[in-house]
């Protein structure tokens, strides 16, 4: 049965790839296939909500997905397109719950999850269990696509001006093209009045010490403080001290400090949400961080934030 599940998915990878069919949904859209009557119970409830669950570090309540439900009878040529796919099937011929992954199946880029489980209350369970793995699995799906596009088509300018300072690659999206330096700190940004997208790039000397949430906030603070200040003196970008998430985690063999969470500016009405990625550059022995934040009032700032996400990921040493 394994032998000719893996034929056929072998087949189907190959047939989607030699026809180039590509994938027609919008970014961060989520097809999910599950009987539409379960997912109104106790435990499709608990499912929905987990992949209804709202990004981290925005200031409004935004989901991670824009999710299309449909019954399993209903999947067919119409939404093999969705680049993001999750299966839930439950029925008690499955001994026992069971969570796969696959790519490519009915088009390019594509990845879909398929859960099986012998009962709605397993199925739950199992869910709650693997949460963050699909949450992060479908973002960093669409971050890679993004970070794709972005090699193709990016701004030049923040591209030379950051291998000049930094002796650093970074592909920030096209429209950013305003630069102001400082000292080992460079801002760029679209320059909009409404609908800003900034790219920060600065470094500093690295010691063994602990990546705690205050040393991250007194780090960014000190770089922002200095470098993007308002109209007058007593205005400045600070860190919303309350509303910061950091992790570790490995990203491309590479071990980076994430971070997310909303900027403001004291003394002034102006704020959003900010993510980050630190990294250590052992041979120049420092830290360089690639962030990207966002000001772009009253309207809603997931694929800002994703876009600039994706962009900050793409920093890589020259050497």
């Amino acid at each position: 049965m394994s032998i000719l599940l893996l034929a056929a998915c072998t087949s189907n990878k190959k047939i989607a790839k030699s026809n180039h069919v590509t994938t027609d949904s919008a970014p961060y859209e989520l097809l999910l296939i599950a009987d539409k009557d379960w997912l109104k119970t106790a435990d499709g409830t608990v499912v929905m909500e987990i992949l209804n669950s709202d990004i981290p570090g925005l200031p409004q309540r935004e989901s991670n997905f824009k999710i299309i439900s449909i019954n399993p009878t209903a999947f067919g040529k119409t939404f093999q397109g969705f680049a993001n796919i999750i299966q839930l099937d439950i029925n008690s011929k499955y001994p026992e719950t069971s969570f796969k992954v696959a790519h490519d199946i009915f088009a390019h880029p594509q990845t879909i999850i398929y859960l099986n489980a012998p009962d709605g209350k397993s199925m739950a369970e199992m869910v709650i269990k693997r949460q963050y793995q699909i949450i992060d699995m479908f973002n960093n799906a669409e971050l890679k696509r993004e970070r794709a596009s972005l090699r193709k088509t990016y701004s030049d300018k923040v591209k030379r001006e950051v291998e000049k300072m930094f002796n650093c690659t970074i592909y920030a999206p096209k429209d950013i093209n305003a630069v102001k330096k400082g000292k080992n700190f460079l801002w760029s940004s679209t320059n909009q009045i409404d609908n800003r997208l900034n790219i920060c790039v600065y470094s500093y000397p690295y010691t063994p010490e602990d990546y705690s949430e205050q040393r991250f906030i007194a780090i960014r603070d000190s770089f922002m403080r200095e470098n993007i200040k308002g109209n007058s003196t007593n205005q400045y970008m600070k860190t919303n001290a309350e509303y910061v998430y950091i992790r570790t985690k490995t990203f491309e063999g590479r071990t980076v400090i994430e971070a997310r969470g909303l900027w403001e500016m004291e003394n002034d009405m102006m704020g959003g949400p900010f993510v980050s990625y630190s990294q250590v550059d052992s041979v120049n022995n420092r830290v360089i961080v690639a962030e990207g934040f966002v000001y772009a009032p009253e309207k809603r700032k997931r694929l800002f934030i994703r876009q600039l996400e994706a962009a900050v990921q793409t920093l890589q040493f020259n050497q």
